[in-house]
């Protein structure tokens, strides 16, 4: 086979790779790398200023406290599979000044890892608890997030609550959607029984549901309300800023809310904030990298290969009317 020919074989053969790797690297490469990673560990602190907490210990309320919540999100690999990713979160709250313990929170959630949508499997637990049922999306949001409702679930009241779009934003420089999550007073937990000297009940009637006189306690529930504001980077579904206002109170069987023993407003440390836009910049390259620079530059160059063969082609192809050339017999030979 003479080169020129090896060559355009070549060049052919190339070419149509190129053509036909285009939209296997949009539609097949791109959705199994552009997915939540099973293999997470990070690590997130928000603070609170002027905040009231009941100390457990002292049995006191503390008002005008500084409070820190440290939540790491780690990746169990050996429970995630290609379609479905299993985190663990644990989430501690205490006096950023004397570091009492307010609260300390878990949750293993297992989810679509291109969805974000969760799952009851692999051991998903609030609390410990297997028995509830985990719905809509998580900490994790999927890339190409839209202005419209999402349903996340909430740990609180162990329900999906709608988070609605509220906005278009900047935060660090990235352009974000901002979404609203508004839970209304609700009872979470279980009943429980706290002295009557704690609710300042001085002289209780003995008519008040749930009152024990001769122990000197009370039934009680505990009412949680609170607001989420999460501002989500659109291209990479990644939570840039979020803001937590929680209260929740005691509250007597007759409907009376007696006690406040949780009223702050948690927010993302600046340098998390300043992380994440990092983060998410770099993430929105390698998505642009995947679903539009090597599809459209494979495509591009293997066009570009088959039209400079057939070109080539073209032009080393004899014309039809062009006169032959001149055969040796067909020269006049010298007289001699």
């Amino acid at each position: 086979m003479r080169p020129a020919r090896a060559l355009g074989l070549a060049a052919v053969t190339s070419g149509v790779c190129l053509l036909t790797l285009a939209p296997l690297v949009r539609l097949q490469v791109a959705p199994r790398i552009l997915v939540a990673p099973a293999d997470l560990y990070q690590t997130t602190t928000l603070q609170a200023v002027d905040a009231t907490y009941l100390d457990a210990k002292s049995r006191t309320v503390r008002r005008g406290a500084r409070i820190r919540a440290v939540n790491t999100i780690r990746g169990d690999v050996r429970a995630s599979d290609e379609k479905t990713a299993v985190w663990d979160s644990f989430t501690w709250i205490g006096d950023a000044d004397s570091g009492a313990e307010i609260e300390i929170q878990s949750q293993r959630m297992a989810f679509d890892r291109r969805t974000a949508q969760l799952a009851g499997v692999r051991g998903a637990a609030v609390n410990g608890d297997t028995g509830v049922r985990q719905s809509g999306i998580g900490p994790f949001w999927p890339i190409g997030v839209q202005k419209r409702t999402y349903h996340v679930f909430d740990t609180r009241t162990l329900t999906r609550q709608p988070m609605v779009f509220a906005g278009v934003d900047r935060v660090e420089g990235v352009m974000v959607y901002r979404f609203v999550q508004r839970t209304e007073p609700t009872v979470i937990g279980s009943p429980t029984r706290v002295p009557v000297s704690l609710l300042n009940l001085k002289e209780p009637g003995r008519e008040l549901p749930g009152l024990d006189a001769d122990r000197g306690d009370v039934e009680v529930d505990k009412v949680y309300e609170g607001t989420v504001t999460a501002w989500v980077d659109p291209r990479t579904g990644t939570r840039i800023d979020q803001r937590q206002k929680s209260r929740t109170v005691l509250r007597t069987k007759d409907g009376v809310d007696r006690l406040v023993v949780a009223d702050f407003e948690l927010r993302l440390s600046d340098a998390d904030r300043r992380d994440r836009a990092v983060r998410a910049d770099r993430t929105a390259r390698v998505i642009v990298l995947l679903q539009v620079v090597l599809p459209v530059a494979s495509a591009g160059l293997g066009a570009a290969l088959l039209v400079a063969v057939y070109l080539t082609a073209r032009a080393r192809r004899p014309r039809p009317d062009a006169a032959p050339p001149p055969s040796r017999e067909a020269e006049p030979r010298e007289a001699s």
